[in-house]
């Protein structure tokens, strides 16, 4: 059932729908919930592409990345980090945009590994990689178009990259 319903979430007239879905009534969505919280959802992935792919959804209606506010990244990140707590292995937080996103509606993979290390970084022939300072993180929640032609990434198609590893800052990487 979770593989239907994913194949028709990729139907791009079908991202608000699943927005509305998330943020009025996730009880009615057929999936085994890890967290839910007032800002997001998360599940494991229907159809994975990685070992371990989970996803985090807000709970409100936003086509894309571009229309979360400050406080819906940190409630995002912060339940990546509480899916993580007891879990040792590296990990990423990954965010599709523009051509890379398949569904019309905000989501976030959480993976294990160390893409860093792996080199399993999406699309990054060519492309700078950033690390993170404050400035970066503060500008890229407050504004990620901006962001992006800062740094030369296209709103197009593009990825962010959030590595975490253990005992280190997570790293932040657009491509």
């Amino acid at each position: 059932m979770g593989k239907i319903l994913f194949r028709i979430a990729r139907l791009r007239v079908m991202g608000t729908l699943i927005g509305f879905m998330f943020a009025y009534c996730p009880f009615l969505i057929p999936i085994k919930k890890l967290l839910v919280n007032a800002s997001a959802v998360s599940f494991p992935h229907p159809s994975p592409s990685y070992k371990d792919h989970i996803l985090i959804i807000p709970r409100k209606v936003a086509r894309n990345m571009f229309a979360l506010s400050a406080n819906d990244f940190v409630e995002i990140v912060s339940m990546a980090i509480k899916i993580r707590e007891h879990d040792d292995r590296d990990y990423v937080l990954l965010i599709n945009g523009g051509n890379r996103q398949d569904v019309m509606q905000a989501h976030f993979h959480l993976l294990t590994g160390n893409w860093i290390t792996q080199n399993k970084l999406p699309g990054s022939r060519g492309q700078v990689l950033h690390h993170p300072d404050k400035d970066i993180w503060t500008s890229f929640v407050l504004g990620p178009h901006k962001l992006l032609s800062e740094y030369g990434v296209s709103g197009e198609a593009f990825s962010v990259v959030i590595q975490f590893e253990k005992n280190a800052l997570p790293t932040f990487y657009v491509i």
